[in-house]
């Protein structure tokens, strides 16, 4: 696992825009795709610190995505952060049920929002 290395699933531009410019900020590589198409395979590839899905990802279901993830238990556990401005109280509910480990519908501050992802790192980094 490359422990600066984030890769980010939304076709949401803005979304994209700030999640990216917060995460480089803070020293993170951030990889980017707008398709949830094979996206586990992808997840696999790149053996990322952290997955950012946004909700309404196109070519493949994010909550099926986090399905995956969670049921390779050779995966390690990567963590995922479940994200979009269309969230609602339900999405989250079945987001923390499926596995995401964080699930934001609000707007963020871009340093806060770091600060949570490098929290995260810290929880799953070997001791």
């Amino acid at each position: 696992m490359a422990p600066n290395k984030i890769l980010l699933f939304s076709a949401d531009e803005s979304l994209t825009k700030v999640i990216t410019n917060s995460l480089s900020g803070a020293g993170y590589i951030v990889i980017h795709t707008s398709s949830g198409m094979d996206a586990v395979e992808r997840i696999h590839a790149e053996v990322p610190a952290v997955v950012i899905l946004d909700i309404k990802l196109t070519g493949m279901n994010s909550m099926a995505i986090i399905r995956l993830l969670r049921s390779e238990e050779s995966d390690g556990r990567i963590p995922v952060i479940l994200m979009g401005p269309e969230m609602d109280e339900e999405d989250v509910l079945i987001g923390l049920e499926v596995g995401a480990d964080l699930c934001l519908m609000e707007t963020f501050h871009p340093q806060v929002f770091a600060a949570r992802v490098r929290s995260l790192i810290r929880r799953t980094e070997p001791h």
